[in-house]
């Protein structure tokens, strides 16, 4: 996987490949020049047949957009090249991932690739250092980073979601319920801070899930 350089993809390239992403979607409907800031802060990438995106393991403070091609979960942590590995799921484009390591800080749990049958993916990656400090709005505004948030909390709690309908006795399932939901002044501060305590309860629920540890006291 590689960075591509700006010059091969054009502001309106990067548009066009980025309209299936509900997320920049919202953000350019609400603010043209917030969406140019977020184009500027994405890091976009290119993936051929086979390579890998994320390796269980590694530690990366970025969320991931895939916006073209189609990539695979994997079930071998350390896939070897010319074999056939066991696929747990596929990504398909207009699909974030990476939402749990980013929130929690922690390693990846998985590894992901391009799919076999895909000869080309890209994709676009920002950093979370520019929506972690909730109370910083010197690069995105408030309504960005809600944006953002809505997005991180409806990607978690959408996979919880359908974790439930396959195993509705489950003991997460019960401490999904006691998950605050806000009921304040939207497009406030107050919003912001609730969806930020909310994608951090949904990411620690989600690890329980998974089998993954979890921090002592993290779910209350």
């Amino acid at each position: 996987m590689k960075a591509v350089e700006r010059a091969i993809y054009t502001p309106d390239r990067i548009r066009r490949l980025v309209s299936g992403v509900p997320f920049f979607n919202e953000v350019l409907r609400q603010d043209a020049v917030q969406f140019d800031v977020l184009l500027e802060r994405c890091e976009v990438l290119e993936a051929g047949s086979g390579d890998v995106v994320i390796r269980q393991g590694d530690s990366d403070g970025g969320l991931y957009f895939l916006l073209r091609g189609q990539l695979a979960v994997l079930a071998d942590a350390s896939p070897v090249p010319g074999t056939t590995q066991k696929v747990l799921n596929h990504i398909s484009p207009g699909e974030v991932f990476g939402t749990l390591s980013m929130l929690r800080d922690t390693p990846r749990t998985a590894t992901i690739c391009v799919d076999a049958a895909t000869r080309e993916a890209v994709l676009a990656r920002i950093d979370f250092v520019f929506f972690s400090n909730i109370t910083d709005f010197s690069v995105f505004t408030l309504p960005t980073k809600l944006a953002f948030y809505h997005m991180v909390v409806h990607n978690i709690r959408w996979t919880l979601e359908v974790n439930r309908m396959q195993e509705p006795h489950h003991e997460v399932v019960s401490l999904l319920r006691k998950v605050p939901v806000f009921s304040g002044e939207r497009g406030s501060q107050a919003e912001l801070v609730a969806l930020h305590q909310q994608a951090h309860m949904l990411a620690d629920l989600l690890c329980r899930w998974n089998g993954t540890p979890v921090p002592t006291g993290a779910l209350g």
